[in-house]
């Protein structure tokens, strides 16, 4: 069956549930066997498409069903025509169990690759209305409905291309925050509350189903999707790409920055649009609607933020190639990052503008400190990665967090400095091997522990070989000691160790006895180093007031409907 297909038939009838209001359209599928789903039914009553590579349903029906499909419903205006909103449907959850084909053939169609011909034919196929009749009065009923969605206006594959990245976005974003994504992933914790969906599991069982033509063809068609989008909205691609980040890691971003290097710009740009506007309407009342927008786009500028300073997603390359984005400051010499440090510095300074001269501002002061406080510390893992070219004056914010997080990797208690490093260890998701860069994202499985230490985690049996005789980060010292500082000090669980539990009872007993102290300072400079080496400046080496702040919720979070 041809994607393209699959793709236009199951939105069609994913809008058939919502447009109904029933889970199976009992005017529809009385006539037939009563074990069909009205997904089973369109696709056998539906015809085939002459041309395999086509949808087989003009752009205005498409657009009209992932509007309904979104939660928009027929009395809301179209949603790429009003303000950004990050999207939410009660529907999701329920097309995620019940319609995987229906997703993945999303994706399928997102990702693949198309030459320009190609593209041309799709959109003067699709720009200009050739339905065909169904058979049955409910179907063609809802075919004459959906061909009056927003008639003032020309839809084109342009305009169905982002209503769908705006419809999977909305759908992965559902995914990532109720912790119901299938399969291994680069951020911990995802696949939490996946239990209670054990019987029927949600979409997506697996990362590799947002990459259904392999990594490198799926990313040359994502990156032709979203430049087929456009810069002017480009809030609906970047929650897509956030989401992406979060499941399936820095896989993405080699081929992301170098299928389009302007990216770095492009969040630098959307986070200026946002500043410049706040500045425009100073003084004047601004609408909650308005207020809404500004503050769902700071929530995705920052989940973006904490993607791209997240150790577990990403390593010190991926960040260098997101911050050292610089323009020349002429004749006085030196340079000025643009990149997503510049993004930070930026918010941090006018980020007190959002609470100024706006009545009935849906900001509060609570909301701004927060908002300071988590750019302030994403900020500081980018600062470490400035070029030492870029003579800009970061805010005080970025350069005092900044400190703090090194002093704490430095001259912190050894005791707490080893209870951090173990924190790091037992719960990153990649190869401890210093020169390996392999995650559990980029190689679609977890690694096995050291049966020694039962803390380090390697990808291979060579890596762990050579982690072991490394001529600076030697495992071998520091194996057997792993282990009894474990043993002994009856460290708790992996996820009791994230939430800090149990850290109080492990300084105390190392306190306690002085040869179980040795052991905790080497073992210590064990993994500060290493953490060092690899440019890691994670939630490790970070003092526990911004650990606590960096691993809650965002602000707000769903507060903006």
């Amino acid at each position: 069956m041809p994607l393209s297909a699959v793709c236009a038939w199951c939105a069609l009838t994913a809008a058939l549930l919502v447009w109904s209001g029933h889970r199976i359209y009992t005017g529809v599928i009385a006539n037939m066997y009563h074990e069909f789903t009205l997904y089973a039914l369109l696709v056998r009553s539906t015809c085939y498409p002459a041309d395999a590579a086509h949808p087989i349903h003009c752009a205005r029906v498409l657009c009209a069903c992932l509007h309904l499909l979104d939660g928009r419903g027929n009395g809301k205006r179209y949603a790429l025509d009003v303000r950004f909103l990050i999207p939410r449907s009660n529907e999701y959850d329920y097309i995620r169990k019940t319609y995987p084909e229906y997703l993945n053939a999303c994706m399928a169609f997102l990702s693949l690759p198309r030459s320009e011909e190609e593209v041309r034919k799709i959109n003067t196929d699709i720009s200009t209305c050739t339905c065909s009749t169904p058979p049955d009065e409910n179907t063609r009923r809802l075919l004459e409905w959906l061909h009056t969605f927003e008639p003032t206006r020309l839809f084109t594959l342009e305009d169905f291309i982002r209503a769908l990245v705006r419809h999977l976005a909305g759908v992965l974003h559902n995914a990532v925050t109720s912790k119901t994504v299938g399969g291994v992933t680069a951020i911990r914790g995802l696949k939490k509350n996946r239990k209670k969906y054990a019987g029927v599991p949600l979409w997506p069982k697996d990362s590799s189903e947002l990459i259904p033509h392999g990594l490198e063809r799926s990313m040359q068609g994502y990156a032709a999707t979203f430049r087929l989008c456009g810069e002017p909205r480009i809030e609906e691609t970047l929650l897509l790409i956030n989401n992406l980040l979060a499941i399936r890691g820095r896989s993405i971003i080699p081929y992301l920055l170098q299928l389009d290097p302007e990216w770095p710009m492009k969040i630098s740009h959307l986070a200026m649009g946002l500043l410049v506007e706040r500045r425009r309407t100073l003084g004047r009342p601004v609408d909650i609607g308005t207020q809404l927008s500004w503050m769902e786009t700071l929530i995705l500028l920052m989940e973006c933020c904490g993607r791209l300073a997240d150790g577990g997603i990403v390593n010190a390359t991926d960040i260098a190639m997101f911050v050292r984005v610089v323009w020349p400051r002429g004749p006085e010499g030196g340079c000025q990052c643009c990149g997503i440090l510049f993004v930070c510095d930026a918010l941090i300074k006018e980020l007190p503008l959002f609470l100024d001269g706006t009545s009935l501002s849906i900001f509060t002061a609570e909301d701004i400190t927060r908002f300071i406080q988590l750019f302030a510390c994403y900020g500081a893992t980018f600062y470490a990665h400035k070029p030492s070219t870029d003579t800009t004056d970061y805010c005080r914010e970025i350069v005092d967090t900044y400190n703090l997080m090194q002093a704490a990797s430095r001259f912190a208690d050894p005791f707490v400095a080893a209870f951090n490093g173990l924190i790091w260890a037992i719960t990153m998701r990649r190869c401890a091997a210093p020169e390996c860069r392999e995650t559990f994202a980029t190689a679609g499985r977890s690694f096995a522990r050291c049966a020694g230490c039962g803390v380090m985690r390697y990808c291979s049996r060579e890596c762990q070989t050579r982690a072991w005789k490394h001529a600076t980060f030697s495992h071998k010292a520091v194996c057997a000691k792993m282990r009894v500082l474990s043993d002994r000090t009856r460290l708790p669980s992996v996820s009791a160790v994230a939430a800090d539990r149990g850290r109080q009872s492990f300084i105390d007993a190392c306190r306690a006895d002085e040869d179980l102290g040795a052991l905790a300072r080497d073992c210590a400079c064990h993994t500060q180093d290493l953490m060092a080496a690899r440019n890691d400046h994670s939630e490790a080496t970070m003092t526990e007031a911004f650990r606590e702040l960096h691993g809650s919720s965002p602000p707000l979070g769903d507060r903006a409907v």
